[in-house]
Parts: structure tokens; sequence; C-alpha cells
């Protein structure tokens, strides 16, 4: 642990770090040429019939097309974000030895620290360090995300769990 460019603090970019120039050709993230789906799921919540059949029917064709999509009116709080944003940047922050118990190469490992697909041994890698964890269902997960910092799992929890909501009614998975 803290051998990541990041934690090196690196006063230039690592060779692996540069992408070849294939990877040049990518589309564009550009907020002014991407095309993301939004989806209002604002009309998840109406009485509405055809409003919700809608959503659902963009959920899927996002789902299908893409891959993934941008969701707006979902019922949380800015509020809510930036505290989840802070305590995301919190675990960030504390030492190499708390984040190294995340630490691995296992793609599958319902919990994991790292800042590349897999550390050391891809050949081009990613100027970026992640913490990703499972959260469906929550109950099930929960447990295993860091204890570290004290207010991560309650803040992420709450964020999380008006998704939780409506992936446990099935509107996500109605389009199949």
């Amino acid at each position: 642990m803290g051998n990541t460019a990041q934690e090196q603090a690196l006063p230039y970019v690592p060779d692996c770090y540069v992408l070849p120039s294939s990877s040049d050709r990518r589309p564009s993230a550009d907020d002014r040429t991407a095309d993301i789906p939004v989806i209002d799921m604002g009309g998840l919540r109406l009485q509405d019939a055809s409003q919700r059949a809608n959503v659902v029917r963009q959920i899927g064709n996002a789902s299908r097309q893409l891959g993934f999509f941008q969701v707006v009116n979902h019922g949380i709080s800015e509020a809510v974000m930036e505290a989840a944003l802070e305590a995301a940047a919190d675990f960030f922050k504390l030492p190499a030895g708390e984040k190294a118990k995340f630490m691995s190469n296992d793609v599958f490992k319902p919990v994991r620290y790292g800042s590349s697909i897999k550390d050391g041994e891809d050949k081009v890698q990613f100027w970026r360090v992640f913490l990703k964890h499972y959260a469906n269902p929550l109950a099930h997960w929960i447990h295993s995300w860091p204890q570290n910092p004290p207010h991560y799992r309650y803040v992420t929890y709450t964020c999380i769990y008006p998704f939780h909501s409506v992936t446990k009614l099935g509107y996500i998975q109605e389009w199949l």
C-alpha cells in the first residue's frame, strides 16, 4: 500500500497511465457533446400509470442501449449528497494501512479499494483511486462497508436507500 502514483505524489505522469493513441478515439464525456440519457424519477411517484410506464421504458432503453443513465428528481436532497461525497473524501484521507484493508485485484470482491482495474497487472492504468462496494440489497452488504471514517456507513446508507427502495419495488427490473 502507498505505492500508487497518487499516493507517491509523483511530479510526473508514469508511462503506465498514458493511454495508447487508439484510446484517443473514445467518445467524448464533454457535457456539450455527450449524449447521456437523463431519467426523471419523479414520474415513478405519480399516480399516472402512463407517466410511470414512460419512466420504466426510458430506464429499459437506456440500460439496453448504453448501460447507464443519469437520474434527476430522485428525492435525495443536495445536503445528503454532499454529506455522502464528504464521507467518501474522508475515507480517502485515512492512513494507507486503513485503506489497504480493502485493496484487492479481485474485481468481483464486494468491497474493493484500488487505483486501476488490477493494480500493477494492467499495462495501462487509470489515474484514479476508488472505493467500490455492493449496495443491493443493503441489508446483505452494509456490514462489509468500511467502518472508518465512523460516519461512512450511515451517510452512504442515507444516500443509497432511496435507490434501494426503487429497486426493491421493481421499477428498474420491470423493463426486463
